[in-house]
């Protein structure tokens, strides 16, 4: 079942094209989701993305187009030993059909709609088109009317043609959200954001928002594609990312302060995550590694 809303977003409601500037300790939102698609540009900042049932570390540049009704969330949670980076970020926000209904049924659309349609499982977007859709979405916030709605057909144009973005949630994933789940999930991720370097366990997080385990197990599944365990793992893998291409802290340091009690399982984890150890990650990520791996 599709995620359902009851009223647009609040960026959308008075605007075709909707833009807004993020800037300072975070990005001003939490785990939600919306009818409108959202183009969202890193420029500084930001400790991870989950996008459906994908959670990454935010690359330098970061741009991503998201689709209809997929649950996202932008985090810039501080990193131990680290003073927290500012953030600034440029979001789009504009309904499938901001040019009236159908439009996009025409022939000359079909690039476009396709577009959408893989748009549902969030893109990131790489390479010269990140480039090229970035020095676009500058010049969005100082726009207005219709010269911003001629900017969007023009970073829609690009992207359309592009071969050079990648989907991030899994093809399967379909939440099951209703807007008072979101508000749950909201509670349950903040939670588990808070002691992400502590010990975690299911019946602390479901005796806080007056759960059972297991009706809890089943709820976090069901809404948001994955796991329990397999969330928190990626949350902290997430984070160790950030740390080792940031701090000079030892591999078994940051194992450490990302939450691992075990430096065996932090490697185990992260390797699979990742498709490399936490040693080859930070080379790779300092230049130092030869070829560079890709971080969407």
């Amino acid at each position: 079942m599709k995620a359902r809303l009851e009223q647009n977003s609040p960026l959308v409601a008075a605007e075709m094209v909707a833009c807004e500037v993020a800037r300072g300790r975070d990005f001003g939102c939490e785990w939600h989701f919306h009818r409108e698609l959202e183009l969202t540009y890193v420029v500084r900042g930001g400790s991870h993305r989950w996008i459906g049932d994908r959670m990454s570390a935010i690359p330098a540049g970061d741009i991503v187009l998201i689709g209809s009704n997929l649950p996202h969330d932008y985090r810039n949670d501080p990193r131990p030993g680290l003073r927290r980076q500012q953030v600034h970020a440029i979001v789009i926000q504009f309904h499938p059909d901001f040019l009236g209904t159908g439009w996009l049924d025409r022939a000359n659309m079909n690039l476009v709609r396709e577009l959408f349609q893989r748009a549902a499982r969030g893109l990131a977007v790489a390479g010269r088109t990140r480039e090229k859709v970035a020095r676009r979405m500058r010049l969005a916030p100082r726009l207005k009317g219709l010269r911003r709605v001629a900017l969007l057909l023009e970073i829609l144009e690009i992207l359309s043609r592009s071969r050079e973005t990648s989907p991030l949630s899994s093809p399967g994933f379909a939440p099951d959200l209703q807007l008072a789940d979101s508000n749950r999930m909201r509670a349950i991720s903040s939670y588990i954001r808070e002691h992400i370097t502590e010990p975690l366990y299911l019946r602390n997080v479901a005796r806080q928002v007056g759960m059972t385990e297991v009706s809890l197990g089943r709820f976090f599944r069901s809404r948001s594609g994955k796991t329990f365990p397999r969330y928190v793992n990626e949350l902290r893998i997430g984070l160790a990312c950030r740390m080792l291409a940031e701090t000079d802290q030892t591999v078994t340091e940051t194992g450490y302060a990302c939450g691992f009690a075990c430096f065996p399982h932090f490697e185990e984890q992260f390797s699979r995550l990742q498709g490399c150890t936490p040693k080859a990650y930070r080379e790779n990520a300092r230049g130092t590694g030869g070829h560079r791996r890709g971080a969407a």
